[in-house]
């Protein structure tokens, strides 16, 4: 007996549960059988939606790229537009100075800028 226990405890979930007889163990294969169709379902949903995110984050980047390499002047304002704006709102949220007062709408009519550049 305890050889038995010993030798079915090395069985694979399904091999135990095909052994057994009865309702009990027809209700327990098709509920190892259910979850492993849930989980291959829910496995392609999540691998589907990484393949759309990742193709989708392709193609923006390409669009960056291409508009970047197009409109060159435009694109250094922004990003120096982006660097003062950045730095005025770090030094004022590190010191309380009068540049406090000043980075909000500078950021601010930095940030209408380079929206109207992009339109």
């Amino acid at each position: 007996m305890e050889m038995e226990m010993e030798h079915n405890k090395y069985e694979t979930p399904e091999r135990q549960v095909a052994g057994e007889t009865g309702v009990a163990g027809a209700t327990a294969q098709s509920i190892l059988e259910g979850g492993a169709g849930v989980y291959g379902q829910a496995e392609q949903a999540v691998s589907d939606v990484y393949d759309r995110a990742a193709q989708a984050v392709g193609e923006t980047y390409e669009q960056a790229k291409s508009y970047s390499t197009e409109n060159v002047g435009k694109t250094v304002l922004i990003a120096l537009g982006i660097g003062v704006g950045l730095g005025l709102l770090l030094g004022a949220s590190t010191r309380h100075s009068r540049t406090g007062r000043f980075a909000k709408p500078v950021v601010n009519a930095l940030s209408d800028i380079a929206l109207e550049l992009f339109h």
